[in-house]
C-alpha cells in the first residue's frame, strides 16, 4: 500500500487543535499563511468525526480567506476512517492493521482523499 504524504511547504503552519478557541488562535497567528489543522491523536473515537468537522467548518467560516487543510486522526480504527471520508475529510490518518489500511487507502484514493500513516508535524 502506498501512503501519500502531505506536500511540504515551508510557510505552512501545522497545529493540533481540539477546540474552536485553539483553531481561532492558530488562524489569527498564521497571518495569511496556509494552515493545517490536525485533530488530536485518535480524535475520531474521542471527540468524534462530526465534532471535528463542525470545528473546522466554524473556523473556516470565521476566517474565510484562510487556506485551511483539515486532517482527521482516526487512530487504528478503519470504521472511523471511513466515516471521516463520508463526512468529507480529504486527509485522514490511520494506523493499525496493514490489510485494513490498504482497503481504506483504496477507498480514499477513489474519492480523491489522502491516507497518512502519521499525522503531519510542524
Amino acid at each position: 500500500m502506498k501512503v501519500k504524504r502531505l506536500q511540504r511547504r515551508r510557510n505552512r503552519r501545522v497545529a493540533v487543535v481540539g477546540s474552536l478557541a485553539e483553531a481561532r488562535a492558530v488562524l489569527s497567528a498564521a497571518a495569511g499563511r496556509p494552515v493545517v489543522l490536525v485533530s488530536p491523536p485518535r480524535a475520531a473515537s474521542n471527540l468524534g468525526v462530526g465534532f471535528f468537522w463542525a470545528l473546522i467548518d466554524a473556523a473556516r467560516a470565521e476566517y474565510p480567506g484562510a487556506a485551511v487543510e483539515a486532517v482527521m486522526d482516526c487512530g487504528d480504527a478503519p470504521g472511523f476512517a471511513l466515516s471521516a471520508l463520508r463526512m468529507g475529510f480529504t486527509t485522514i490518518v490511520l494506523g493499525g492493521d496493514p490489510r485494513a489500511r490498504a482497503r481504506v487507502a483504496a477507498i480514499a484514493r477513489a474519492s480523491g482523499a489522502r491516507l497518512l500513516a502519521r499525522a503531519p508535524r510542524r
